[in-house]
Parts: C-alpha cells; sequence; structure tokens
C-alpha cells in the first residue's frame, strides 16, 4: 500500500467512483459523505477505502479530494475546517474534482494557501463509467511546480490528464467544454432529424459523419450507443449539465463575450430541463427536439 493516506470527500454516483480507483490504486483513503450509508458502501465495495467522519478523515490524510454538487459546498467544507484548529495540519494538497465554478475555486485557493495547503480544481469529464475503468479525462488548474506531486493520484481514475494554468482553469475549460457538449447534442439531433426526413437509416448516416468533417464524440459515441438504443442512459444529469452551462454563460457575461449560438443552446436546454427534470439524462434533450420536429431519432 502507498504510503500517501487520502481523504474523500462526497460519494455520489461519480465520487464514489473515483474514491474506489484511488483506493484501488493502493492509497490509504477515508471516505466521507453527508449520507453515512454511501461510507459505509464504499468501505465495503473498494479495497483500501475506509468509512470516517469528516474531521478524522482531514486531520489523518495528506491530500484531500472532493466531489460535491457545486463549488458553494466545496467553499462551505473548507470555511468549516479552516475553523478547527489543527485539521488540517497534515494536509499538503486538496484536490477538488466537483464541476465547479473558476472564480470560486480561486477564492477557496486563496483560503486554503493561507493553511499552506496547495488548491487543485480537477474537472472531470467522461462520466462514472469512464470513472469506473479509469479512462477520464482529467482538466487541472492551479500550481504547476506542485502539480506532479498529485499527479500519480489522479492518474488512477484518469487516463488523459491535462494542466491548464493557475487555479480556476480547471474549472473553466470543463464549463466551455460541456457547453459545447449541449451545442453538439442539439445540433447533431436536429441535422439527424433532417436526414431521417429524407429517409436515410440514422445508424448508417453516423457512421459517415463519424469518420467525416463532422464527427465529434456525440456522433461516435452517445447517439450510437445511448439515443438510437432509446436507451438514455449515459448517467450525466441534465441539473448538471445546465449548471456547467451556466457558468459558462457567466464566464461570457464576465468578458462581455456576444456567442449567440452558445446562448441560443442555453435557452434550448433550459427549456428541456423546466420540461423532464434536473435528473433526467442530460441526452433527453434530444427528446425535446424530437417533440418539435414530430420524428424521433431512431
Amino acid at each position: 500500500m502507498n504510503s500517501i493516506t487520502c481523504a474523500f470527500i462526497g460519494l455520489g454516483k461519480m465520487g464514489r467512483e473515483l474514491c474506489g480507483r484511488i483506493g484501488g490504486a493502493g492509497y490509504r483513503t477515508l471516505a466521507y459523505d453527508l449520507d453515512p450509508e454511501a461510507s459505509k458502501y464504499a468501505e465495503e465495495s473498494y479495497k483500501n477505502v475506509t468509512s470516517s467522519a469528516l474531521l478524522p478523515a482531514v486531520k489523518n490524510s495528506a491530500v484531500v479530494f472532493s466531489c460535491l454538487p457545486n463549488s458553494h459546498h466545496v467553499s462551505e467544507v473548507v470555511n468549516n475546517l479552516l475553523q478547527q484548529e489543527g485539521t488540517l495540519n497534515k494536509v499538503q494538497y486538496w484536490v477538488d474534482t466537483t464541476s465547479g465554478h473558476p472564480g470560486e475555486s480561486q477564492k477557496i485557493a486563496s483560503e486554503l494557501m493561507s493553511k499552506d495547503v496547495i488548491f487543485f480544481d480537477c474537472a472531470v469529464s467522461g462520466g462514472p463509467a469512464g470513472a469506473t475503468a479509469g479512462t477520464l479525462t482529467a482538466m487541472v488548474g492551479g500550481d504547476h511546480s506542485a502539480f506532479g506531486e498529485v499527479q500519480s493520484i489522479i492518474s488512477s481514475f484518469a487516463k488523459n490528464i491535462v494542466h491548464l494554468g493557475p487555479s480556476g482553469a480547471g474549472h473553466a475549460v470543463k464549463a466551455v467544454n460541456n457547453t459545447l457538449l449541449a451545442a453538439n447534442i442539439c445540433s447533431v439531433s436536429e441535422g439527424l432529424i433532417a436526414l431521417k426526413k429524407y429517409g436515410i437509416p440514422l445508424d448508417v448516416a453516423l457512421k459517415a459523419i463519424s469518420t467525416s468533417s463532422g464527427r465529434s464524440w456525440v456522433t461516435q459515441q452517445r447517439m450510437p450507443e445511448h439515443v438510437l438504443t432509446r436507451g438514455f442512459d449515459y448517467g450525466f444529469s441534465l441539473g448538471l449539465l445546465c449548471k456547467d452551462v451556466d457558468t459558462c454563460m457567466g464566464m461570457l457575461q464576465e468578458s462581455n463575450i456576444p456567442a449567440p449560438s452558445l446562448r441560443v443552446t442555453r435557452e434550448i436546454i433550459q427549456v428541456a430541463k423546466n420540461i423532464l427534470g434536473d435528473e433526467s439524462d442530460h441526452l433527453e434533450i434530444v427528446k425535446i427536439i424530437e417533440d418539435w420536429s414530430g420524428e424521433t431519432i431512431e
């Protein structure tokens, strides 16, 4: 077993898989979630993972990982720990895998630095299945000179690791990435419906597009595996996608960038969320576009 002890805070669908990968890589991992059953599940399901209360987990760890609903929750946890004298004495690094807000990440990094804790925003892409397989992409912001100290642990769950710049850079790129994903889902759906109106089999059309200039991860994987099958079962919620898109919209607003196509995308997925609900799979955006056209993608 590796001599480094990690704490993992937040054991939702994604968090528990990341926690399991870290433990499976030989790092003693102390797992905490507000729901004690989630911590118990992690302990029973993964190697080298032990259920723990929050304070003992952090006090006994050199590296803290978090995977929470948003940056506000991360900030609340950090502020709570900062008020507990001595809790962060052993902690050297904090790696936040939350799909967070770049500005909030910068504030959290500054607060943790007051205790000599180096913060990395480590946004991940690839869904729970990618986490389970250890094939995620990790988009990382933070001190480049210290990045090598946590890169080996991140590699337990990420195949592609890109250090993008200072604190906030990882979360900024993730927000734009997921907004482009949303735009792509909308545009590909509209294009496929046009092709179906022309009587062209969509599985054949996608094979052609996916080896041509219009290809994307949506045409190559998500449409054929999760939409044509009518499964809509990728495992990433519409509510979480909307949160990332709203983060991107905030970035556009702060930079005074028009970005009309991305703003229209935001309007479409907001309509989808209002109709389908936060917990719907993000690919169910397709159903709204289908309803508007009177055609199905299958």
